[in-house]
This record gives structure tokens, sequence and C-alpha cells, in this order.
């Protein structure tokens, strides 16, 4: 049934790629680079599992092998990826709509898909057409791994994107979004409430004993 709803979400989805289109979308492709760059923070490192729905995808370490291959610009290396097998798919919801997002594209195959569910309208992502890259799923050089990049520019938002692919795989690391403050962010901006709390109650002791 899963299978059923999401051929038939994309198949609606398509319909509106082929329409004319005035959404102000962009793709982006970084060959050889990693999530995340400037003003963008890792949401999803893809050590577990968890958050994704889906079906017939895998949580992978390196080395690669039939079922995958770390993507080869992810830093740190070495680490667990997502790996989505053939016929299956992996579905990620943002907490909230997203003007942007990135993340770690490896061993790019034409049979990869990446469906994107956008404020304007559904779009698929499909490497050698409306995204013209290498699509030869060569696991080592740039042109096949590196950073992906989209972006809504006149007020577009993103709520999720599944990761579909009709054989094996398609490799994936380090989801990223703009806007969140790394944890030395909140740590600075702890402190800055707590010297702003401080100075609040010298001025009330201070009105106190006046």
């Amino acid at each position: 049934m899963k299978k059923i709803l999401l051929a038939a979400a994309l198949a609606a989805s398509a319909l509106t790629v082929a329409a004319p289109a005035s959404a102000a979308i962009v793709y982006e492709f970084t060959p050889g680079g990693s999530s995340a760059s400037a003003g963008f923070t890792v949401i999803n490192t893809f050590d577990t599992a968890a958050g994704i729905t889906g079906s017939n995808f895998q949580i992978k370490v390196p080395p690669a092998d039939s079922e995958g291959a770390p993507p080869a610009n992810s830093i740190p290396s070495g680490t667990p990826y997502l790996s989505v097998l053939g016929d299956g798919w992996a579905t990620i919801n943002f907490a909230a709509p997203v003007s942007a997002f990135q993340f770690d594209w490896g061993s790019i195959d034409s049979y990869n898909r990446l469906y994107i569910v956008s404020s304007i309208g559904n779009r698929i992502v499909t490497p050698g057409t409306n995204f013209p890259t290498a699509a030869n799923g060569n696991q080592y050089l740039p042109g096949t791994n590196g950073l992906f990049t989209t972006r809504g520019t006149a007020g577009e938002t993103f709520s999720s994107i599944t990761f579909i692919s009709d054989a094996n795989s398609f490799e994936v690391d380090n989801l990223a979004i703009p806007g969140i403050p790394e944890p030395t962010t909140w740590g600075m901006m702890i402190l800055g409430f707590g010297g702003i709390g401080a100075m609040l109650r010298r001025r009330r002791q201070a009105v106190a004993f006046a």
C-alpha cells in the first residue's frame, strides 16, 4: 500500500514539474564539497534510523559493499550513512518548513531520485535530467560525490524530502538546514541571557535600597 501511495504522489509531482514553472527553486551541486556549508547546521548524521520512514533502506557503515558506498566527500569519513536500496525509499520530515537544505550525495546514479515537498508544488530531482551532473555511480570522483543544496529564492519553503532509488543504492550523509545555532552559539546566548538577568536584578536592588 505504501508503494502505491508513493507512486501516486510521484505521478502528481511529475505533472507539476512538466508544467511551466515560475518557481524560484535552485539546485546547486559542489563536486567534492561536504555539508555543512556556511549558514547551515547538520541535523542528521544518519548514525541511526531515527526520524526516517520508508522501505528497503539501511543505516550502513564503511567499507563499501553491494548495498552501498559511503559518500567519498563526507567529513569525517568512515562514519555511518543512509543507503536506500533498489525499489526503496526513505522520507524525512523537517520539524518546521525550511528555506533550504543540503546533504552529501555519494556515488550519484541515474536511478536515484529526490522527491521534494515544497510550498509551491512538489518536485522530483533526477540526475542527468533536471539535475545535470554525472550519474554513473563512481564511488570516488568529485563529479559523483559532492554537496547537493536546494534553495528557495522567493520565499519558498520545504517540508519534507524523500530519497528514492530503483537499484542499489542512493547514498546520503549529513543532512543540514539553515538557521540553527551551533551548541557554542547556544552557550553564548545562555551566558548573554544570564548577564541581562543579573543586570536587571542589580537594578531592582538599587531601586529597593534608594
